[in-house]
């Protein structure tokens, strides 16, 4: 018995290809109906063509109208192992292909018709979407047709269409062409569908076990990460209350300390605040990377923005830091995202620009609001960043080196924890400096430019799309 849905399809991910392959088919049967549409056009034109330009114009207002059906109902189709799959659905394409590819054979010559060979055009696809044994039965049929046509043709049952000059004279009652024609089709059918087909299911297989390595990667990834947050967790704790002591040493609670002690306990407490500000930007990414769907609501972008300015006002005060913020409409800018990781991100950003600005400089922040999307520029007239480092910024623990150079603490994976977010919700992120508020040799400033669409959807997944 012949299984439309073979055993090795075994994984979601062949169902998810097998439907964009499906519209692949409609659209490219688009293009099939315009070039019918040509040959039309062409028999009009050239009427000593003898072209049957009224049976093909049908042809092609009938494959045309298939099509939109097609069209308008393949978003129906599960990707799943439904009663109804998406391999019936290619089934039903590739049938009613054929079927109007035979008609047009036969309207434009039978064995004489220069689209002849489009049969196996149509095997070559047909193999690479549905199994062998389907595809042999398809072939079969069609060649079982064909000869009977062709049968009937030379014994005068039907009549016999040409396209005028294509041959000097007629061969379709030639018995010999029509059976080397025939038998020449046959071959080059069977032979192309084994071909395809094996090089297909083997490309297949291989793809879906490299896929199935990566998320098994992905899985041990998972529970690394979940390990490392446990650990880290747990050195907080001690950290944390070696911390409470310190500052209470400090602020003597237990009684007056030597001077001599104060400047290195201080240096200790500060030592202290850096090691539980890793662990808690650590604990951050870790989590950010094990979260699973956001929560999504409207977000008010602008309100947002000023909460963080006003979180942080108090920081840019002390250092004279000028700060402003230019939009491009004159009502509040809302996109669709969770409210609490877009607040950690240009939460991270914002507070870089005080990180690394000096006294007396400026931080602009540009929203430009288009259409489907929203593009944050945050530029300062900071330290800046060196050109062959702006694309390590984003790894883990990665630290400037004029950042170290000045002595400016920090743990290195704020910028992880903005990619990481930035790309959760689909959107892209891009460094530059210097910056357009670059003010000198030791201000060359940065710029972060975010695109975030306006509407929320899901990210897409990092595995390749994989051939069937």
């Amino acid at each position: 018995m012949i299984e439309l849905v073979p055993k090795w399809i075994m994984y979601d991910e062949f169902w998810r290809t097998l439907k964009r392959r499906n519209l692949w088919l409609i659209y490219l049967r688009y293009i099939t109906v315009a070039t019918m549409a040509g040959l039309v056009a062409l028999g009009m034109v050239f009427p000593s063509l003898r072209l049957e330009s009224f049976s093909i114009g049908i042809l092609s207002l009938i494959t045309l109208l298939y099509n939109i059906v097609f069209h308008r109902t393949h978003r129906f189709v599960p990707e799943d192992y439904a009663p109804f799959s998406g391999l019936h659905y290619a089934l039903m394409q590739m049938s009613c292909d054929i079927a109007a590819l035979m008609v047009l054979v036969y309207l434009t010559g039978g064995v004489e018709s220069p689209f002849y060979y489009f049969f196996i055009f149509h095997v070559i696809i047909g193999s690479l979407i549905l199994p062998r044994q389907v595809v042999t039965l398809l072939s079969i049929g069609a060649i079982a047709t064909i000869t009977l046509g062709a049968s009937l043709e030379m014994a005068g049952a039907i009549p016999h269409f040409s396209i005028e000059g294509y041959y000097g004279s007629p061969q379709y009652s030639s018995a010999m062409y029509v059976f080397a024609r025939i038998t020449v089709l046959a071959l080059v059918l069977l032979i192309s569908n084994y071909l395809a087909n094996s090089i297909s299911k083997e490309l297949y297989l291989r793809e879906r076990s490299l896929t199935v390595a990566y998320r098994k990667l992905e899985e041990a990834e998972t529970t690394k990460s979940r390990y490392v947050m446990s650990v880290v967790h747990d050195l907080k704790t001690p950290i944390a209350a070696a911390a409470t002591y310190l500052n209470m040493i400090l602020d003597g609670s237990l009684g007056r300390v030597p001077e001599a002690f104060e400047r290195p306990l201080e240096r200790s407490r500060i030592r202290l605040g850096n090691a539980i500000d890793i662990v808690n930007d650590i604990l951050q990414l870790t989590q950010l990377r094990l979260s699973e769907k956001p929560e999504i609501d409207k977000v008010n972008l602008t309100e947002l923005i000023n909460e963080i300015y006003q979180d942080m006002r108090i920081l840019f005060v002390s250092k004279k830091i000028r700060f402003s913020t230019w939009i491009n409409s004159e009502h509040d800018i809302f996109i669709e995202g969770e409210r609490k990781l877009l607040k950690l991100a240009l939460a991270n950003l914002i507070s870089n620009t005080h990180k690394f600005t000096e006294r007396d400089g400026r931080v602009e922040i540009h929203i430009h609001k288009k259409e489907d999307n929203i593009r944050i520029e945050i530029a300062d007239s900071g330290i800046g960043i060196p050109v062959d480092e702006q694309k390590k910024i984003f790894q883990d623990f990665y630290r400037s080196s004029i950042a170290k150079e000045k002595g400016i603490e920090g743990t290195g994976l704020g910028m992880s924890v903005v990619l990481h977010i930035i790309r959760q919700f689909n959107g892209s992120i891009d460094v530059q400096s210097p910056s357009r508020l670059a003010d000198g040799p030791e201000r060359q400033g940065s710029a972060f430019f975010i695109t975030l669409p306006v509407h929320y959807s899901p990210p897409q997944s990092d595995v390749e799309e994989i051939t069937v």
